[in-house]
């Protein structure tokens, strides 16, 4: 059987169903998987939580879900009129988002868990919990497979949860924090990316299937034994069990056959299409990075050469500028909009500095022109570097080279201005004195 056609259902049994945990007939699992859970043209069962068994998938989900869950997300107050923001640690949010936002739940946990169920499935939530400190004290992740979102005629928004402890309950808009990656056509949830991928992912599964029955095999295709005469029913089923147990499977691999009655064995070479079976896995690896816009190179993929430049700097900067701030953007407007009760005064933000920070030399010239332009004062390069701060370095540099207009050099202490004259010669008072005494004279 050759590669495509087993990738296209030949290989598919309903035996293959039977046996893969993932499609065990059991309908609480068919009710969690929801719509997502569809037959792919390639014969293979797609769903959200099947498609991590590719490794393309599940390296792009850990990808993103990891690095938002590392980066600092803090609460800012913005100063009216300058538009100018400093942290806010006094702010209740700041303890929920940044350190702890349940009594299970470290922020990397609450963090890493939305983010995988925004990049897998298109939605994140979280049941905002009243408490002492005020009506968002706690939020409780929910798996987004257990809420349906339906909107009511005042156009808010109402979240149908299957609990599995308290049963069907109904969420109103402002008890719900709602993550969100582009919008359905309907505009109230996000889109999943495999519920779209569903052919890239089912051809990939088919594709590394296929791969694992023929390394079963011996790592190459079988062959055909051809006999002179005409073989009894009995003896074609001891020829066949002793052919499998003596010469199949990579245990039995380069075992030499002893065959009977004239029997030969012509191995089948692999051809053109099976030839085909890693530049196929190659090119489902580079579908699935598109589809989860991630970047072949940070997928560990290196056959092609990235077109971001050669370092590791510009690959990151490229990557959080390119890929990961709208992630980031859609967790901070849903914070504004579901979390924060004064938005004109507080805002949420992430720290993404740790992503873009360059090599050691790069940081010293770095803060080291920020420090002398008077930018920043010596203390905060040292915070921002990670070392204490000292006594008398709270105060900014002034450069001795530059000046603005007003704050010229003037010398008032007789009431004068300051004495203008070329180099090497006497002040412009000295040439007077000297021409009205000469002139006496």
């Amino acid at each position: 059987m050759g590669l495509f056609s087993a990738m296209l259902g030949g290989a598919f049994r309903a035996s293959d169903e039977a046996s893969d945990p993932l499609y065990l007939d059991d309908p609480a699992d068919r009710w969690f998987e929801g719509d997502l859970s569809r037959m792919s043209n390639a014969g293979r069962h797609v769903s959200a939580d099947g498609s991590m068994r590719v490794s393309a998938a599940y390296a792009c989900i850990a990808l993103l879900s990891k690095t938002v869950a590392t980066l600092p997300l803090r609460m800012y107050r913005k100063e009216p009129g300058t538009g100018r923001t400093f942290e806010a640690p006094e702010h209740p949010l700041n303890e929920l988002l940044e350190h702890q936002p349940n009594p299970w739940q470290s922020a990397w946990d609450f963090k890493s868990m939305l983010m995988g169920h925004l990049a897998l499935r298109g939605n994140g939530y979280a049941e905002i919990i009243a408490g002492p400190r005020g009506f968002a004290d706690r939020l409780e992740p929910i798996h987004p497979d257990r809420v349906i979102a339906e909107r009511m005629p005042d156009y808010s928004i109402r979240y149908v949860v299957s609990d599995p402890m308290k049963g069907t309950r109904i969420l109103l808009q402002d008890e719900m924090f709602h993550l969100r990656s582009h919008m359905a056509p309907g505009g109230i949830v996000g889109i999943s990316p495999i519920a779209y991928a569903k052919e890239t992912i089912g051809l990939a599964l088919a594709a590394e299937e296929h791969g694992a029955r023929m390394f079963s095999n011996g790592a190459r295709p079988s062959g055909v034994v051809t006999v002179q005469s005409e073989m009894s029913d009995g003896a074609f089923e001891r020829f066949k069990t002793q052919w499998h147990q003596s010469f199949v499977g990579i245990g039995n691999a380069g075992k030499t056959p002893i065959l009977e009655q004239g029997a030969i064995f012509n191995p089948i070479s692999m051809d053109n299409e099976e030839a085909q079976f890693i530049q196929s896995r190659e090119f489902s690896i580079e579908e699935i990075a598109r589809w989860f816009d991630v970047p072949l190179v940070l997928l560990h993929h290196m056959t092609k050469t990235s077109s971001w430049g050669t370092g590791v700097e510009a690959i990151m900067l490229a990557f959080v500028r390119n890929n990961l701030m709208p992630w980031l953007a859609c967790w901070t407007s849903a914070i504004r909009r579901d979390l924060i009760l004064a938005p004109n005064i507080y805002e949420a933000q992430f720290d993404v500095e740790p992503l873009i920070r360059g090599d050691s030399k790069a940081q010293a010239d770095f803060y080291s022109r920020l420090v002398l332009n008077g930018i920043l004062t010596r203390n905060e390069a040292r915070d921002a570097l990670g070392y204490n701060p000292l006594s008398g370095l709270d105060e900014p540099l002034v450069p001795t080279n530059t000046t603005t207009p007003d704050n010229m050099p003037v010398n008032n202490s007789a009431g004068q201005t300051a004495e203008i004259s070329h180099i090497g010669d006497p002040a412009i008072d000295d040439q007077d004195v000297s021409s009205e005494q000469n002139h006496d004279d």
